[in-house]
């Protein structure tokens, strides 16, 4: 009976780990964080669909977010929603939308 209970424990915990090495609890498809300045202060885990990863830290880059900030993009249905961290300021909002909705 321990080693079923033992055996569960450890499924429990890979399928865990899987969830979040593919995107975390938020079920996000991407993530962009802001650790600093430039581009290479930007952090992106995921895959931005259409995007090249450098196109994208350069163009968070030039919006001077704080250290901090993140973006998520969720799936929802066939689409992906963005998510932001309350450190994005509102009118970003936007502009994150259009670049990374419209830009390919």
């Amino acid at each position: 009976m321990v080693d079923v209970v033992a055996i569960g424990i450890v499924a429990g915990v890979a399928a865990l780990a899987i969830v979040v090495a593919r995107g975390g609890l938020s079920g996000a498809r991407y993530i962009i964080t802001v650790r600093g300045h430039g581009p290479e202060g930007i952090r992106i885990k995921g895959n931005i669909p259409g995007h090249h990863v450098g196109d994208v830290a350069a163009f968070v880059a030039e919006l001077e977010l704080p250290s901090g900030a993140k973006v998520w993009g969720i799936p929802e249905g066939d689409r992906i929603m963005l998510r932001f961290s309350d450190t994005v300021p509102e009118g970003v909002h936007q502009r994150l939308r259009n670049f990374l909705y419209l830009h390919h």
